[in-house]
């Protein structure tokens, strides 16, 4: 019994002594996005608008010190300019946000070099939408944090000699809250003092958003590539205002430093 006890002990010590060993590097994505999209603020106007959307994202994702072959630390930030025009193209939207997140999910490698990835993670964003022939009330002001669930999933493959991943990743803002004044109030009412019912706590009853990027990267050894398609949907309800944004983007991307799947035996990739 006391030789198996000891057997156990170091192999256990030998799996985790290989574990620290095995270097865990920050997988490092840098996107610009084109596409376009439609905005509906009725603080603003009772009517849709649409147009471009042109944006910038980066997200950072390691595995985790404390448990790397279970678990996956990431940063997202992202960054949007927006120009819409209405229906009867003789009025303009022009709007800017951004988005910061951090989470930890846990992951679990698949047969046939798939992996999933699930977990959680905390997100500010904020921004505004200005309508430039409103008077009285020409900007709507977007703020937001919340408790988002992420899921992914990826596969890698090759073409010939090249390795690639094909991944979808999606967030799914759950609990929160997020700004909103009352109907019909000014931004200067607020400034004078009458703040009371502007933080309202989100959920998906009243505050449905989803993140999702579906992309390919292509693995070219010192530097990777990046393409796919993002649908981001963000809309909220309260004191009887709604704002809903539709964005479509296509994506490309760099990667630098690649995805070292060449070096997988000596990696421990988020990605794989």
């Amino acid at each position: 019994m006391t030789r198996y006890l000891i057997t156990a002990l170091i192999s256990t010590f030998s799996l985790l002594a290989g574990a620290e060993e095995l270097s865990r590097p920050v997988l490092q994505e840098y996107r610009l996005e084109i596409g376009g999209g439609t905005a509906l603020s009725t603080y603003l106007s009772p009517l849709r608008y649409d147009g471009t959307v042109i944006g910038m994202s980066g997200q950072w994702s390691k595995a985790s010190q404390w448990a790397p072959e279970s678990l996956v630390m990431q940063f997202n930030a992202s960054a949007n300019i927006r120009d819409y025009k209405n229906p009867a193209r003789t009025a303009s939207m022009i709007g800017f946000d951004g988005m910061f997140a951090w989470g930890m999910q846990w992951r679990k490698r698949l047969p046939c070099s798939l992996q999933v990835t699930a977990g959680g993670s905390l997100d500010l964003s904020g921004g505004c939408l200005y309508l430039t022939r409103n008077g009285n009330n020409p900007v709507t002001a977007l703020a937001s944090a919340s408790l988002d669930i992420n899921a992914s999933l990826s596969w890698r493959f090759k073409i010939g000699k090249l390795p690639m991943v094909l991944s979808d990743e999606i967030r799914l803002p759950s609990l929160g809250c997020f700004f909103a004044p009352e109907y019909g109030e000014t931004y200067y009412e607020i400034w004078l003092g009458n703040k009371k019912g502007l933080a309202h706590c989100g959920w998906w009853g009243n505050r449905f958003c989803i993140d999702n990027l579906l992309s390919l990267k292509l693995d070219f050894g010192r530097t990777a590539m990046e393409i796919g398609y993002r649908y981001d949907y963000n809309s909220s309800w309260a004191n009887s205002l709604s704002t809903r944004l539709h964005t479509h983007t296509f994506v490309i991307g760099i990667i630098p430093h690649g995805l070292g799947i060449k070096r997988r035996a000596s990696i421990n990739s988020p990605l794989y």
